[in-house]
C-alpha cells in the first residue's frame, strides 16, 4: 500500500506560478537578512552591554565631580570675590546651562552613525539585485 504524501508537499502539484516563487525568493532573502542583524547583533550586544556600564559609572562619577565643583566654585564666589548667595547661584545655572547645552548637541552628533552596517550593506545589495540595477 503507497503512504499519501505528507501535508505540505508538492507532490502531484505542477510547477509552481512565477508569483509563488518570486514569493519564496523574498520569502528566503529577509530570512538570510534578518538571521545576519541577529548575528550582529549578537556580536555587539556584549560591547553593548560593557560600554553601557562603564558609560553609566562614569556619568555618576562625572556628575558627582561638577556637583563638587560646582559647590566650590559657589563657596570661592561668595567668600572670596564677595558675591551674594543669589548671584553666585545664577552665575552658576547659566554655566551649568550653558555646559549642558555643548554636551546635548555633541551628543547628537556623536548619535547620528550608521547602525547595522552590515546588514544594510546586504539589503542594499539585494535590492539592487532584485531591481536590476
Amino acid at each position: 500500500m503507497v503512504s499519501p504524501p505528507p501535508p505540505g508537499s508538492r507532490q502531484g502539484r505542477g510547477p509552481r506560478h512565477p508569483l509563488e516563487r518570486m514569493a519564496l525568493l523574498l520569502a528566503s532573502l529577509v530570512d538570510v537578512h534578518l538571521r545576519m542583524a541577529l548575528q550582529e547583533m549578537g556580536r555587539d550586544r556584549r560591547r553593548l552591554v560593557g560600554g553601557m556600564l562603564l558609560l553609566g559609572m562614569g556619568l555618576g562619577l562625572l556628575a558627582t565631580s561638577f556637583l563638587l565643583a560646582s559647590g566650590a566654585l559657589v563657596v570661592w564666589l561668595v567668600r572670596g570675590l564677595g558675591w551674594g548667595l543669589v548671584p553666585a547661584l545664577l552665575a552658576m545655572g547659566v554655566l551649568d546651562l550653558a555646559l549642558a547645552g555643548i554636551a546635548l548637541r555633541v551628543a547628537g552628533v556623536l548619535l547620528q552613525g550608521p547602525y547595522l552596517v552590515k546588514t544594510r550593506a546586504g539589503l542594499v545589495k539585494a535590492t539592487r539585485l532584485m531591481a536590476g540595477r
